[in-house]
């Protein structure tokens, strides 16, 4: 055709790929818990208006933040759980506007403490 540069060629679609070795593994369900018959664990939650607690906050033990409420629950409690029974004793948290987010804190390999925040997605149902 006149006028009409080289055009690119497209690469033509083939056939799906096909994946190989086993098939990816299913995440397995873990097994539901009596909460009758199960001993709850503790589980220390800091709270904290505007963010996050540092690494450095917990980094001597014995010195963590003064502003901690011990929950005894399963390991199977969900985050609204847990956000339920936060809301029964930091008044902060009840407020309309409060945005909760969730850390875990834990010892890395050298026994320093790392806090990692927790990503939630949530889906809306109107």
């Amino acid at each position: 055709m006149a006028g009409m540069g080289e055009m690119p060629m497209r690469p033509r679609p083939g056939p799906p790929m096909q994946h190989r070795g086993p098939p990816p593994m299913a995440r397995a369900r873990p097994e539901p818990i009596d909460r009758e018959k199960t001993c709850p664990l503790l589980l220390r939650v800091f709270t904290k208006v505007g963010g996050h607690h540092l690494n450095e906050d917990f980094s001597e033990r014995g010195k963590e933040p003064k502003d901690e409420v011990q929950i005894y629950t399963w390991k199977d409690a969900t985050l609204r759980e847990l956000t339920d029974l936060v809301k029964e004793v930091a008044l902060p948290a009840r407020r309309r506007n409060a945005r909760l987010s969730f850390a875990f804190v834990y010892p890395d390999k050298n026994g320093r403490f790392v806090v990692k925040q927790v990503r939630i997605h949530l889906l809306v149902i109107s």
